[in-house]
């Protein structure tokens, strides 16, 4: 019977992702919610002020993040759904 490596590495790879993703869509959310996006005092080499992001883009980021958390985690479960309809991960039966 094939082993699966990849398929069990893989599976991994999207937890650990989905987490990270997570994690950074809220903290990057945060940041543009608390600092408004830009650097006090941001100017173009023109001496143009630079327009700030909006604060509800830091929803938008959090949003999103939480939105890729789902796809992928998704993916890592259905994965592991296949191993296990395939019986990658079971013990060998005692007979």
């Amino acid at each position: 019977m094939k082993d699966y490596k990849f398929l069990k590495t893989a599976r991994t790879i999207f937890k650990w992702l989905a987490w990270f993703v997570l994690g950074l869509g809220i903290i990057v959310g945060l940041i543009v919610v608390i600092t408004g996006g830009r650097v006090t005092g941001a100017v173009t080499p023109a001496g143009v002020p630079v327009p700030t992001t909006p604060k509800a883009a830091g929803l938008v980021f959090m949003v999103m993040g939480a939105l890729y958390y789902l796809i992928l985690q998704t993916i890592s479960e259905v994965i592991g759904l296949l191993l296990d309809i395939k019986g990658v991960d079971k013990p060998a039966s005692v007979a």
